[in-house]
């Protein structure tokens, strides 16, 4: 574990927490199992290990660091939560407790970890804003995983109206988005097209008419997630301004998905054995 080091580091991230009493554990180890595990997600899902290293190095207060140590620390804490006030004796399980602070209500305890998902997933949010500019994440898997799609952050959730389990739920819809912004790849865009339009979407300066396509085809997939239909005419405007600028746009004109609205012209010509009118 290289993240989240020490009790202070872990505090700085958790509050309303009692200072350890002499004698006691400290949260740190008591946590450890749960920060490793969470730290192992972190590289496995949004970073990389070689990201991972270059974030260690950074300044506590460095904001890519921040947001990385937040969900660790959120993460360890939510999936802790149920273990934490509970004690194995040689009777069975039983609640820590004393005469000054009674256990929480099961009620608060569950609103608990729901605040801490919801932590969690706004700093990946955040995170994921973030790491395009870090040269060892646009060379990791993880980088090509999210780049596979228009929507390569989970603010998608939040676009389709669920506020909620984001994290979950991205992964739920993006296997419907890529199948949608397959079918507009193989019906209008080209997929050759498309692999560049998913790319500009996570560029940190992208090319404004990419990113001109990229913003008007992003709401047509939200509305089909939703059960609406695909606005033909949107998209028919779409491809004519990619067909009214050849330069711009190589990769369509040179796809077999351009010689759709690129059928051959018939002409009439005296040695036919007939016309077409």
């Amino acid at each position: 574990m290289t993240l989240i080091k020490n009790d202070e580091m872990l505090r700085r991230f958790m509050p309303n927490v009692f200072a350890t009493a002499k004698g006691e554990t400290p949260l740190f180890d008591k946590l450890t199992p749960w920060l490793i595990a969470s730290e192992q997600w972190l590289i496995e899902k949004i970073c990389g290990e070689d990201t991972l290293v270059e974030i260690v190095a950074l300044d506590d207060m460095n904001v890519v660091k921040m947001l990385a140590s937040q969900i660790v620390v959120s993460d360890a804490v939510r999936c802790a939560v149920p273990s934490l006030d509970l004690v194995l004796t040689p009777n069975g399980f039983g609640i820590v407790s004393n005469t000054n602070v009674a256990p929480a209500s099961k009620e608060r305890v569950e609103r608990l970890m729901a605040s801490l998902l919801d932590m969690r997933d706004k700093a990946v949010e955040q995170l994921l804003n973030q790491l395009p500019q870090m040269q060892s994440w646009t060379a990791s898997a993880q980088c090509r995983w999210f780049t596979a799609t228009l929507f390569p952050n989970i603010d998608l959730v939040s676009l389709c109206g669920f506020t909620e389990h984001r994290w979950e739920k991205y992964l739920e819809l993006r296997s419907k988005v890529l199948d949608i912004e397959d079918s507009l790849a193989e019906e209008y865009f080209s997929h050759e097209l498309m692999a560049v339009l998913r790319q500009q979407a996570l560029a940190t300066s992208a090319n404004e008419s990419y990113a001109w396509i990229v913003a008007r085809m992003k709401p047509q997939i939200v509305d089909f997630i939703h059960d609406k239909p695909i606005n033909q005419r949107k998209m028919i405007d779409i491809v004519n301004f990619i067909r009214n600028n050849p330069e711009e746009f190589p990769e369509w004109h040179n796809s077999d998905t351009a010689k759709l609205f690129s059928p051959p012209k018939f002409e009439n010509k005296k040695e036919n054995k007939g016309y077409w009118f």
